[in-house]
């Protein structure tokens, strides 16, 4: 598992003089060696540098393909919309908006990512750099 988190060169460290992300990479370790059947996640992503976000990914895809549900509330947006099967926004206690991640952030004009944000206007369907990115090329 270690290996597996990218964590095996710290395995003689006390977990506190560890750095933010690397405690999270230990705490997803910790959790995933119990094989749970389904994974509740709090904001999976704080702490992550972009690389291990990528591997996380596909830890969680590996997961999903297993049949293991998967619950992760995160404000890393752009994960989301490159990652999640669904989206959700919840708001005073109850659900306000939900939809596949090309729905949901591509009709959303305050909560989008940062691609759709500035690209909208030109491509009102693409969520992530990629999107956009496929677009530009189709056009040339």
């Amino acid at each position: 598992m270690s290996e597996r988190i990218e964590i095996r060169h710290l395995r003689r460290s006390h977990p506190y003089d560890l750095s933010g992300g690397e405690q999270q990479r230990l705490a997803l370790g910790k959790v995933l060696l119990l094989e749970p059947e389904i994974l509740l996640l709090d904001e999976p992503t704080k702490g992550l540098d972009p690389f291990f976000k990528l591997t996380l990914a596909g830890i969680l895809k590996d997961l999903t393909s297993r049949g293991i549900t998967i619950l992760m509330v995160s404000h890393d947006i752009e994960f989301c919309a490159r990652h999640a099967d669904r989206c959700a926004m919840f708001f005073d206690g109850g659900v306000v908006s939900e939809g596949s991640p090309r729905s949901f952030f591509a009709g959303n004009s305050f909560y989008t990512t940062t691609a759709n944000r500035m690209a909208r206007e030109y491509f009102p369907d693409a969520v992530t750099w990629e999107e956009v990115a496929a677009c530009v090329r189709e056009m040339t």
